[in-house]
């Protein structure tokens, strides 16, 4: 990968950080406000669920993003940490925090129980 294309990617991550530290530091959605009607109850529980969930995601975006950056520091960005093949210029496009190849990341997913499932024609059968 060239210098040019790794300073690219630098600059989209310093973007993602910035703009994820300003969302992440927005909490007003999950906090708990006393209100005596039990649907606005209710409606304000589910809201502040729904906060907390985007909330979570936004911090391992920002945890990933860091340590894409880290690893442009170190100078291994780009390479798999799993199995150190270069990571293809397409998914760094797609995803430039990416930290392992599609081959990689795919075994990954697959652990997580992907692999058990059946498709939903095959249980039709």
């Amino acid at each position: 990968m060239t210098r040019n294309e790794v300073n690219k990617f630098r600059k989209v991550l310093e973007a993602n950080v910035v703009e994820l530290n300003g969302s992440t530091r927005q909490r007003d959605a999950i906090t708990v406000e006393g209100n005596a009607d039990e649907l606005d109850r209710m409606l304000r529980a589910t809201e502040r669920e729904l906060a907390a969930r985007n909330l979570e995601a936004e911090s391992i975006r920002l945890r990933e993003a860091r340590a894409a950056l880290r690893r442009i520091q170190e100078g291994t960005y780009g390479t798999c940490q799993q199995c150190e093949d270069a990571i293809s210029p397409l998914r760094l496009a797609a995803l430039p925090s990416a930290a392992l190849c599609i081959r990689c990341q795919e075994t990954v997913d697959c652990r997580c129980g992907a692999r058990t499932a059946r498709p939903v024609l095959a249980r039709a059968a």
